[in-house]
Parts: structure tokens; C-alpha cells; sequence
């Protein structure tokens, strides 16, 4: 026997208006537009100072 979803409950019967639907994907886009700069950003930062904290060894035999 199939129970009544109840998630179905909370839902409204209402549609949102055009504008506000696109102001929502507008602050979604800005919010992942942010997201990726700062994950390039704070990305090369990291990859940089790992880069100065871990230099490479030379061999005795090896000459730069």
C-alpha cells in the first residue's frame, strides 16, 4: 500500500511571479559567479604557497 508523500504538504499552491523567479536566478548566478572567483583565487594562493613551502630537493649529482 503507498503512503501520501508528505513533502507534498508543504508545498504551495501558488506560482511566483516572472520577476521574482528571475531575481532569484539572478542572486543564484552572482552567488556561484562569487564562488568560482574565489575558488580560482584562493586555489592559486594555496597552490603558490605549497609550491614555497616544499621546495624542490637537489640531488648531490644535479646542478640547476
Amino acid at each position: 500500500m503507498d503512503e501520501p508523500n508528505p513533502f507534498l504538504a508543504i508545498e504551495p499552491d501558488a506560482t511566483c511571479p516572472p520577476e521574482l523567479r528571475e531575481q532569484l536566478i539572478s542572486e543564484i548566478d552572482l552567488i556561484r559567479d562569487t564562488m568560482t572567483v574565489i575558488e580560482l583565487y584562493v586555489g592559486e594562493f594555496f597552490k603558490a604557497a605549497s609550491i614555497l613551502a616544499d621546495p624542490p630537493v637537489a640531488n648531490s649529482g644535479q646542478s640547476f
